[in-house]
């Protein structure tokens, strides 16, 4: 791949983003490469030209979404307004996201291919952890969040309830859709380190939004 000339590497990145929107859509299971090629209007023999297998396919693509989302995260991150608007245009994003996933992605995902999930579990874990603790610092200097709070142990816990909350999804265990336990589980964690002042102005934001 690092030496296939540009039109190469350009229609197979196009492949790989194609084919993580049908992953999302569809679960991964349920597709195997004659439905991808079907659906992509083209020849299982271009899959393989650029995927040893659907392995590997299901691995870059699910590299590519993250190196996307954690573009996205950075732009949000650096966007205008205080912390806890960054924080819910986060949620936001995600719940977005999650809305239209496919229930069956992560259970798939972790049965089937094992290796590839704990590296993008991993990779998530630590991409989490990143926003979570510059967000709370952002919030801390703004006076949005208590100024005891120890950053560590906030993002710590709530890294906790998100791998609880994606446990869940995994064993198909989770009582309501994922986005809806996500954007609960999002207010729940800035109601808990929100200031007085930061409270306020969550309250509002959410009241806004109705």
């Amino acid at each position: 791949m690092l030496d296939a000339p540009v039109g190469e590497e350009v229609r197979a990145a196009e492949l790989r983003d194609r084919c993580a929107g049908l992953f999302a859509r569809f679960g991964i299971k349920a597709l195997n490469m004659d439905d991808l090629a079907k659906h992509l209007a083209c020849s299982k023999k271009t899959l393989y030209k650029h995927f040893r297998d659907k392995r590997d396919l299901v691995s870059q693509a699910l590299a590519s979404h993250l190196d996307g989302l954690e573009k996205r995260m950075d732009e949000v991150m650096a966007s205008q307004g205080n912390a806890i608007d960054v924080a819910l245009q986060e949620m936001e994003e995600k719940r977005s996201m999650l809305s239209t996933m496919n229930p069956t992605v992560l259970f798939d995902l972790k049965k089937h291919y094992p290796k590839v999930f704990e590296a993008t579990f991993s990779r998530r874990r630590a991409m989490v952890r990143r926003v979570v603790k510059r967000n709370v610092h952002r919030g801390m200097e703004e006076g949005l969040y208590r100024s005891d709070l120890n950053v560590d142990a906030v993002a710590d816990l709530h890294l906790a309830l998100v791998e609880d909350m994606v446990k869940q999804a995994e064993d198909r265990t989770l009582a309501r859709p994922l986005a809806e336990h996500f954007q609960a589980l999002f207010t729940y964690h800035v109601r808990g380190i929100a200031s007085p002042l930061g409270l306020a102005h969550l309250e509002q934001k959410l009241k806004d939004q109705k």
